[in-house]
């Protein structure tokens, strides 16, 4: 065989090949319920064979071989165009969606302008002009149908990747625009250099220059696949270089010089397989395995988001229904105030208790909604606070001597220390006189025998702490670990005492928080009773205050 052709043109057509046929043949290997990479292996394998039905036109020299392979060559662009179109209209989905009847239409389509291809009625000759052996083929009607049929296909299938590329998000977005700058260089080149070049200038110059041509595409799809993950890029570089080294091992036993050397390279082959293989599919495994991870993260990502889209949800309707509910308690206070004050009149002292009992009832049931009102605030970042120098034992005294008698009604004793300590601090009188009424109350409710202590008292660093220390049931360590937590209710209190859902400490913290301070709790064991104890700091301002306040008392 002569070959009169640039050397450097054979290693890149013979590259270009061999390139095409392993990527598409990986390409299916590793996904071939997909249609999108069954049709991309298809494409791969047409190109293939269009670069070497061209080459061969190009290196053969008999004339009627080489017209064979010319007509081939045409042939081969006739079913290249087509596969491409298929190809993006599968992308990047695994299912090709079309009709049977287009299928069936496009079918006999593309094989009769291929068939039409290897008649006299495109190419009737060829004549043999360029020193290389490119052949410029005597050009007849039919190449008019090759041509509306190859750019019909091509056209529309860049058409439908510019549609895709426009509403596609960013991932796919990006993959698209890598294959349409590829594709689209690509057909173009061969629209303009290949077809037109050839008919309207009856030049084949640019014919050699085909494998540059797909040579950009192959870099644009590659990079896609690298780059975005288009297809499983590190199971095919594995197989890439396994399938390079069989290759490397067969050629070396079928040119061994010896059979001796031949037995040999071929249990090397033979080996070469087995490990291979085994290596594919452990690669093939991670990478499988590496997939569902990312697709657990990315599906917990989208259940986090749906969570948070629901908790904000259940905050908006806590906060609407704790607004409807506050109104009528509110009112139905103020009533009962009035008729215990005598505003309608004396009470019977039969109804006088039982008054007062609904009295508390409704009360807990205010501060019940109070703190669900300012836990949804809380939750969504919309509490408001207003900070004010202001002094912790006032705040403090006026509850105190509010649930003095209810400890005495009770049986219970009730010690309240102001001290002579600093209490000026800065904070916010209602939220804070919300904290000290919950924890005076719970002491109150938990408590069936023995007494009540509150009393303030220096703390060093500054502070000021607010305590209150009771004689009931107290807490495993367990329990006062969880006690600040939302929902959460020691073990005795949530059986004798139904009413409450656990949120005052809770919500209590949080206020304590944002003052700077906090709250805690410590107990010796159970029965042994608990002391609940407020830290807040000094107000920094409040040296001098406290010399005119310690000798006002």
């Amino acid at each position: 065989m002569q070959f009169d052709g640039s050397f450097f043109t054979l290693i890149v057509a013979a590259l270009a090949i061999a390139i095409n046929l392993l990527l598409g043949l990986v390409v299916y290997i590793n996904d071939r319920r997909s249609a999108t990479t069954r049709i991309f292996g298809l494409l791969n394998i047409v190109l293939a064979l269009y670069l070497l039905t061209n080459f061969l036109s190009i290196i053969r020299t008999d004339y009627y071989e080489k017209l064979l392979w010319v007509r081939l060559t045409i042939c081969a662009a006739v079913l290249l165009g087509t596969t491409f179109h298929y190809f993006i209209r599968a992308f990047p989905e695994k299912i090709l969606k079309v009709s049977l009847t287009e299928k069936i239409i496009s079918f006999f389509i593309t094989t009769g302008v291929a068939m039409l291809t290897l008649t006299p009625y495109v190419f009737s000759g060829i004549v043999i002009t360029d020193p290389k052996g490119v052949p410029t083929p005597n050009v007849e009607f039919g190449i008019i149908i090759f041509g509306i049929t190859v750019f019909i296909y091509t056209l529309s299938g860049i058409s439908l990747l510019i549609k895709k590329y426009l509403y596609s998000k960013a991932l796919a977005k990006n993959q698209i625009k890598l294959l349409l700058i590829g594709a689209g260089i690509m057909f173009f080149a061969f629209l303009l250099l290949n077809f037109i070049a050839v008919v309207a200038l009856n030049t084949t110059f640019f014919i050699s220059f085909t494998p540059l041509y797909t040579s950009i595409f192959i870099a644009f799809a590659t990079y896609a696949i690298i780059k975005h993950h288009l297809f499983n890029v590190k199971v095919i570089a594995t197989e890439v270089l396994v399938f390079g080294l069989w290759l490397l091992l067969l050629v070396r036993a079928i040119t061994a010089n010896s059979i001796g050397d031949q037995i040999i390279s071929v249990l090397v082959f033979l080996g070469s397989i087995i490990v291979g293989i085994l290596l594919i599919r452990s690669v093939f495994k991670e990478v499988k395995i590496r997939e569902e991870m990312s697709q657990l993260a990315l599906d917990l990502e989208i259940t986090n988001k749906e969570l948070k889209q629901l908790d904000e949800a259940k905050s908006d309707f806590i906060s609407i229904a704790s607004h409807q509910l506050r109104t009528p308690l509110s009112i139905i206070k103020g009533y009962i105030s009035m008729m215990r004050e005598g505003t309608y009149g004396k009470i019977n002292e039969k109804i006088a208790d039982p008054l007062h009992k609904v009295y508390v009832s409704n009360e807990r049931l205010i501060n019940l909604v109070s703190d669900l009102l300012d836990l949804s605030r809380m939750e969504r970042g919309k509490m408001q606070y207003e900070f004010l120098p202001i002094r912790l034992a006032e705040v403090a005294e006026g509850i105190v001597l509010d649930f003095e008698k209810v400890a005495k009604d009770k049986g219970l004793t009730f010690e309240w220390d102001r001290g002579k300590v600093n209490d000026l601090i800065k904070g916010d009188a209602g939220k804070l006189r919300q904290i000290v009424l919950n924890l005076v109350d719970n002491a109150i409710k938990y408590t069936q025998a023995g007494g009540i202590r509150v009393a303030l008292e220096s703390v060093p660093g500054n502070k000021i702490r607010f305590l209150v220390t009771d004689s009931g049931p107290g807490l495993t360590t367990s329990e006062a670990h969880a006690l600040f937590q939302k929902f959460s209710r020691g073990q005795e209190e949530s059986k004798t005492h139904t009413e409450g859902l656990g949120l005052g400490l809770y919500v209590a913290k949080l206020i304590a928080s944002a003052h700077g301070g906090e709250l805690a709790v410590t107990s010796p064991g159970k029965g042994k009773g608990s002391t609940f104890s407020l830290t807040l700091p000094i107000y920094s301002e409040s040296a001098e205050s406290f010399k005119k306040f310690a000798g006002d008392i």
